[in-house]
């Protein structure tokens, strides 16, 4: 079994990278896992919501789950907390990963293919046999999470200052997507990348 990691910049379209090459009929049999998705499942859990009050105060989070907003602006933002906070969520996230890879072995998968935005920033500990990078210049970043996410350009600009510059990521990659132009650009560069599968 093959194991990709997709990782890269805030805003540089990982999940649309996924998406493209979850289209691409490779005949072979692939499971995803987004560590974005593992993490909104850890931040459902009681106890993960216990951590949050005792670390942060009362604000952090209720019985319905994390208040989003006030983490943001009171956690996410300010370095000492937010490395508190990815002590708090990584082990359990990176645990769900092992078990989502672990299924992909037990089932015969060709490919697990892994979205793991902070590959480089926790130490590379997910190995892999092919690690991509999907790359955007820094001003199409702030456009795109100021677009999608509704967040102010200091606070997007907090969250990437956050993370390893993109070009530390692209450096270090296998293979990079650079997605700053057209749809049909990043399909194109897909169907590159995918050409190893087509062909196994």
């Amino acid at each position: 079994m093959n194991i990709w990691i997709v990782t890269g910049g805030m805003g540089c379209g990982k999940s649309a990278l996924i998406s493209k090459l979850r289209g691409v009929n490779t005949g072979l049999s692939i499971l995803i896992f987004s560590a974005d998705e593992a993490v909104a499942l850890v931040l459902q859990r009681q106890d993960i919501l216990a951590s949050l009050r005792d670390m942060f105060g009362p604000n952090a989070a209720n019985a319905e789950g994390p208040c989003r907003g006030w983490l943001r602006a009171e956690v996410l933002s300010v370095p000492e907390k937010r490395i508190k906070l990815e002590k708090l969520l990584h082990p359990p996230v990176l645990s769900l990963l092992e078990a989502a890879r672990e299924r992909a072995r037990e089932a015969g998968c060709n490919l697990f293919l892994a979205e793991v935005p902070l590959h480089y920033e926790i130490g590379s500990t997910v190995s892999a046999d092919f690690v991509i990078v999907v790359a955007s210049s820094r001003s199409v970043q702030v456009r795109r999470m100021m677009e999608k996410r509704g967040l102010d350009e200091h606070t997007v600009q907090k969250f990437l200052q956050a993370q390893w510059p993109i070009e530390a990521k692209v450096e270090r990659a296998d293979a990079v997507i650079w997605n700053d132009g057209s749809l049909a650009s990043l399909e194109a560069q897909v169907l590159t990348l995918a050409s190893p599968l087509l062909q196994a």
